[in-house]
């Protein structure tokens, strides 16, 4: 094999190396590490102050300011000590029109703590392209649902690293 066939091969290997570390840190981020942030310490009982904390982290970094939730639910199951919390939270966009965010939480019995499990802006502006008959065509729409599921993930991130910079940023005053 030439020296130019051996150099290629090893720079194959390195890069789909490279993507393999960084699609697994990916999952890792979006499995383990995000959900948890900001939450641990507060009991099972605690959860509307997990929430608090969830949504206001959540919100943002979406650019919204958390005003107020319309409402909230917990139920915790009756076997196998898991427990749920779910919510919409009303929020002031910059423009000053009302948005609205969705929060579920879920108490980690493995983990001994709330986590997010599925949060996002309700009704935002750039859904209603999914309900448009002809307009743009199914991989328009596909790519950008794909834009939508990474904006969501550079939001989380947004997140992660504005707690990282100041860890009591997210906790609620007064709670």
């Amino acid at each position: 094999m030439s020296r130019v066939g051996k150099w290629l091969r090893r720079a194959l290997f390195a890069g789909l190396g490279a993507l393999v570390v960084a699609v697994g840190l990916l999952v890792w981020f979006g499995a383990w590490h995000y959900p948890a942030i900001g939450l641990a310490g507060i009991p099972k009982e605690g959860y509307r102050q997990a929430m608090d904390i969830a949504v206001r982290g959540m919100t943002k970094s979406d650019g919204l300011t958390f005003e107020d939730w319309d409402f909230m639910k917990f139920r915790q199951v009756e076997r196998g000590g898991e427990a749920y919390a779910w919510g919409a939270a009303r929020c002031r966009a910059a423009d000053g029109a009302t948005a609205f965010y969705w929060v579920y939480l879920e108490w980690s019995k493995k983990r001994g703590q709330w986590l997010r499990n599925y949060s996002l802006e309700l009704a935002a502006p750039d859904d209603e392209i999914y309900f448009t008959r002809t307009f743009p065509g199914q991989f328009a729409r596909a790519r950008l649902a794909l834009g939508k599921i990474l904006g969501q993930l550079a939001s989380h991130i947004r997140e992660a690293r504005a707690f990282a910079a100041n860890p009591s940023g997210l906790q609620t005053p007064g709670l």
